[in-house]
């Protein structure tokens, strides 16, 4: 199972040109392979082709970590099943990661993620936020990331600064979702540019800074 996943990987990365090191390579199979075994137990994600799930929860990550330093804290709002913020951390190894989850299911899942990869600097916060004010301890930060969210209902009503200066928001949405930030900013935060994803036409990073 997991090389076949090994295969499909590599494959699909070469695609957009990125060559992933051994390690790398091995903590996306270690990710890969818990998210099957917990998935028996809990309904962790809706899609069940393999193709789909290195496109979407490898490949969309792995296409982006060029938007993404080396260094600061990077929260990711609504981190489900730890996409697309771990396999983040797993290219960007010295990233302070904070994984915010509001299920507590779905938080055990990340820490045992973490807790296998050894992934130093990463830890879930498990927390419904229903605000912006509900992060504030977790703010600024210099990068902030989300994926099938509700964005404006959770980032209005701004009341303490989310980036850094320099800081950038990556929200992997639709094209429609991300093209309607264009002209209505959100949370003091302006969309700078998207970037098409691999998985088709209709997903899209959209780039949004202070």
């Amino acid at each position: 199972m997991v090389s076949v996943f090994r295969d499909r990987l590599v494959t699909c990365a070469r695609s957009i040109g990125r060559s992933l090191s051994e390690k790398e390579i091995e903590a996306f199979e270690t990710h890969y392979r818990l998210l099957r075994e917990w998935g028996r137990r809990m309904n962790l994600t809706g899609l069940k082709d393999e193709e789909q799930i290195v496109r979407r929860h490898f490949l969309e990550p792995i296409a982006a970590a060029d938007l993404v330093g080396e260094e600061g804290r990077l929260v990711d709002l609504g981190s489900g099943n730890g996409f697309p913020a771990i396999p983040l951390k797993i290219l960007r190894p010295r990233l302070e990661l904070v994984l915010v989850e509001a299920s507590e299911k779905k938080s055990a899942f990340l820490w045992a993620v973490l807790r296998e990869l050894h992934l130093e600097g990463a830890r879930v916060v498990t927390r419904h936020v229903r605000g912006i004010a509900d992060l504030a301890d977790l703010l600024p930060c210099r990068y902030l990331t989300l994926r099938a969210i509700r964005v404006r209902e959770v980032l209005k009503k701004q009341t303490v600064s989310i980036l850094e200066p320099g800081g950038k928001g990556l929200f992997f949405l639709s094209a429609d979702d991300a093209e309607s930030l264009r002209d209505r900013p959100v949370a003091g935060l302006r969309l700078v540019a998207t970037r098409p994803l691999p998985t088709g036409p209709g997903s899209v990073v959209a780039i949004l800074e202070p």
